[in-house]
């Protein structure tokens, strides 16, 4: 294992790609990283000459891969990424030319006739140092070359996304810290140490602490007077001049006070010191984007793709990526209004419903029987949830899927279990579907077989912590 092998398994995936006919079937999640890393692809292919089919799955469910059987032999390449790499066996039985795989998540067998690249079979933790949108921008460097350094910014988009800023001051590190200094000395991209509140670099303070979601602001998301408010207590004057002021309008202390406000409610609502901190570090800037922009602060970008396509809108996440802007980007930022409301709805519910129950070693939140929400929002409310779970718990979300019940599972920095191992261990007990990383995963279970799996995660992970202090 060795980076090097990791960049010559990248060459063989290029000269893969070059060999198949010109047209492709790229299917990629609906995630920020995944819809980024779509994005990354279909325009270095594009460039090529390449005709495209873009699928958005939730995952390789039943469904999901019977969709893929149905159209690949209408391909000569079939191109997967940020998924793939736990049913290699599967996917080498297409009927196709080429199939290639690109995915940063827990990799499971090889298979022959299938061209994997997965940075964790090369010592590389494609957890923290590289998303699949990251792995896309290197492909596409393979494909095209230094031309492919203006997708750098689109490649840190995705693994803000995947919430891969997991260096000092929360900056990102490893592979994707050379995709940024790639993208700086491009002049694509400017990294700065400040507030990191929704789009504070573009419109309104007021505006832009009510359109945070993460983290979640108690009393301030979703709530524009509840912001002003918070403002005013501070001492922090919300408007100049009859106009509301922006974050790059404060002063010295007034920052100061408002992030240290910040972390103070963050900590009063149950977040660790960690999670509160986040508030504060780094940002990185699209430079080539309009000042007035939302897609100029790469995580409101990320934010913006998040919402999209967890509502659904996937198109309107690739348009985002290929470059759209104009009605496409009035379109997303309605979309995401409304996925704000959605969350504030699903917190609500979390507050006055009885949908919490706490077991043994987990934390289950049941949105069961709730219509506004669908299955793309699973993974999004564990996220925001996982900082109120008290102590070392690990954290189910439970919502309604066509194919039975979208489990999300997110843990702290312990207990010491592999989640991405744990839910494809439980969810092939129980006939579903399941994978992730270590600290993040998800399944799709059939609907009465919900508690037997619950049942297995408690016991499995019960018997984890059993052997770490026998």
């Amino acid at each position: 294992m060795s980076e090097e092998g990791f960049y010559k398994e990248l060459e063989e995936a290029a000269s893969r790609i070059e060999e198949a006919g010109r047209s492709a079937l790229v299917v990629s999640h609906y995630d920020a990283d995944g819809l980024a890393a779509a994005s990354i692809i279909a325009r270095a292919l594009a460039q090529l000459g390449f005709a495209l089919h873009i699928v958005i799955l939730e995952q390789l469910t039943h469904a999901g891969f019977a969709r893929i059987e149905k159209l690949a032999p209408s391909y000569p390449l079939v191109l997967l990424v940020d998924m793939g790499s736990g049913a290699l066996l599967e996917l080498s039985k297409l009927k196709t030319k080429a199939v290639v795989v690109l995915d940063h998540h827990l990799p499971g067998s090889p298979a022959e006739n299938v061209e994997e690249v997965n940075p964790h079979r090369f010592g590389i933790d494609g957890s923290r140092e590289v998303s699949s949108s990251g792995l896309a921008y290197l492909l596409a460097k393979e494909l095209k070359g230094e031309e492919a350094v203006a997708l750098a910014p689109l490649a840190v988009v995705g693994a803000l996304g995947d919430r891969q800023d997991v260096g000092r001051g929360f900056k990102l590190i490893g592979i994707n810290r050379r995709i940024v200094e790639e993208g700086v000395e491009a002049g694509l991209l400017e990294e700065r140490t400040d507030i990191r509140v929704f789009g504070g670099s573009s419109r309104p303070l007021v505006k832009a602490l009510a359109y945070t979601i993460d983290p979640f602001l108690p009393g301030i998301t979703g709530d524009e007077g509840g912001a002003f408010a918070f403002l005013k207590d501070l001492g922090i004057e919300p408007t100049v001049g009859g106009r509301l002021r922006t974050l790059n309008e404060l002063g010295r202390e007034e920052r100061k006070r408002l992030a240290s406000a910040l972390v103070k409610l963050l900590l009063g609502a149950g977040y660790s010191v960690r999670e509160a901190e986040r508030v504060y570090g780094a940002t990185y800037i699209l430079t080539r984007e309009p000042q007035d922009s939302p897609l100029r602060d790469a995580r409101e970008f990320a934010q913006l793709l998040n919402a999209t396509g967890r509502m659904g809108y996937f198109e309107l996440a690739v348009a985002l990526g290929l470059g759209a802007r104009g009605e496409i980007l009035l379109k997303a930022t309605d979309v995401a209004g409304q996925y704000r409301s959605l969350l504030a709805k699903a917190f609500k519910c979390v507050r006055e419903e009885n949908i919490v129950k706490e077991k043994e070693t987990c934390v289950v939140v049941d949105f069961r029987g709730k219509d506004f929400l669908n299955e793309r929002v699973s993974g999004a409310l564990a996220s925001l949830l996982l900082p109120y779970v008290k102590g070392d718990k690990i954290l189910l979300v439970l919502v309604d899927s066509p194919e039975g019940v979208k489990v999300s599972t997110r843990r702290k920095e312990s207990p010491a279990v592999h989640v991405g191992e744990l839910m494809a261990k439980a969810a092939g007990q129980v006939g579903g579907v399941g994978g992730g990383h270590e600290t993040a995963g998800g399944a799709t279970v059939p609907t009465d077989k919900i508690d037997a799996f619950i049942n297995f995660v408690e016991k499995d992970v019960r018997l984890s912590g059993d052997r770490q202090n026998p």
